[in-house]
């Protein structure tokens, strides 16, 4: 069974392992904080692993109906479900009469053993951790000290070093002998019984840590100094759910990513469809037939230069029509024309209007590649503008 990962690693880890298979794959989140994995092949095939990443997610038989038309209605040939939770035995059931894969942490740890695809595991489970979180924390605004970053990285080093030393070859998985095991003799100095029983134990409970496990020490320290600092780390670490998000207005909204945890752009997300907006004491509605789609974002620029993110960048696909930006009269959303400097965060809004009759939009940056969407329910979609000047 391969370890248990942080719900997004987990969604990056199956988009990894497909390409690694030949796929081209994409990543769309959806509002319900599934997935879709989206996979084309040079033959043609197009592929979907409908993902669901919690440890505490079921897969339902109404899930895979609801998958099963999905793929039927879009011709997807290759049709895949996983989780890291668990599968009702409904669903199972309509998995086998529907030819659907089912993929649980189990049955990915025998994929990654017959394909040998122990590297795209291995960087998920090794030393991507305290990169991710420190990626993860920055992004939100979180300052992390370098010389922090590198004192707990030689945590992780010491212990992966310790566990080398003391673990041997009596790693039970066959791979904690990879060293060539002849550091694990006795000194014969009568101590030998006593010490193998302490080192036994030792190893037995060094055998859990990785540099994976740093964040789990990591965490508390950071959150100390960001606390000092005087930094809003809510969403960092789940804090933030008692934010109302918005209703969705009975339009299902999800996002497409254009890149994964080496974006240069992160955006986090959230949105609602309404008739009208209010925005500074000015009322908007939408056109006939149509209603508004409105999207807030957290924006950061996460590369070394300057880049530009603005409204023209983003389309919303609603049934295989594309619809730009809905301009409003004397206000918007993206001040400085979406100019955002190395490490930039800002909070920005678009708007766009959209068949009223739709019952699902997909946000897309349009042309625009090293782009990250994250949904984030804890940000409220609403249009404000601060000053005349914003």
């Amino acid at each position: 069974m391969i370890p248990e990962l942080e719900p997004d690693e987990f969604v990056s880890f199956l988009s990894d392992l497909w390409d690694a298979r030949g796929w081209e794959t994409s990543v769309r989140e959806r509002a319900d904080e599934t997935h879709f994995v989206i996979g084309k092949r040079g033959d043609g095939k197009r592929g979907v692993i409908y993902v669901f990443p919690t440890t505490t997610a079921t897969v339902t038989e109404r899930h895979l109906k609801q998958f099963v038309g999905f793929c039927r209605k879009r011709g997807i040939d290759v049709a895949v479900v996983a989780t890291q939770g668990a599968f009702a035995e409904g669903a199972r059931r309509i998995a086998g009469q529907r030819s659907v894969h089912l993929l649980d942490r189990s049955a990915l740890a025998n994929t990654v053993e017959e394909g040998g695809f122990e590297d795209v595991l291995g960087a998920y489970t090794e030393t991507s951790g305290l990169e991710a979180a420190v990626e993860r924390l920055e992004a939100l605004g979180v300052p992390v000290p370098d010389a922090l970053v590198e004192r707990l990285a030689g945590v992780g080093a010491v212990a992966d070093s310790v566990r080398g030393r003391f673990g041997g070859g009596q790693g039970d998985d066959g791979t904690a002998d990879a060293g060539g095991g002849g550091s694990n003799d006795s000194s014969g100095d009568g101590t030998g019984a006593a010490d193998a029983g302490r080192l036994g134990a030792l190893s037995s409970h060094l055998g859990g840590l990785s540099a994976r496990s740093v964040p789990a020490v990591v965490l508390p320290l950071v959150l100390v100094v960001a606390f000092v600092l005087g930094a809003t780390v809510g969403p960092a670490v789940g804090l933030g759910g008692l934010l109302a998000s918005g209703g969705d207005g009975g339009t299902d909204v999800s996002a497409v990513s254009t890149a994964g945890a080496n974006a240069s752009v992160d955006v986090r997300w959230n949105a609602k469809t309404t008739e009208s907006l209010t925005v500074n004491g000015t009322t908007y509605d939408a056109p006939a037939n149509q209603t508004f789609l409105l999207v807030r974002m957290n924006v950061t620029n996460r590369d070394a230069e300057p880049t530009q993110f603005g409204q023209s960048a983003l389309v919303v696909d609603v049934a295989g029509d594309r619809y730009g930006h809905q301009p409003l009269d004397g206000v918007t959303g993206f001040p400085s024309a979406g100019l955002y400097e190395p490490g930039e965060s800002r909070e920005v809004w678009t708007v766009f209007a959209i068949p009223s009759d739709g019952t699902s939009a997909t946000l897309l940056a349009d042309g625009q590649t090293g782009v990250r969407f994250v949904h984030d329910p804890t940000l409220t979609p609403e249009a404000t503008v601060a000053s005349a000047g914003g």
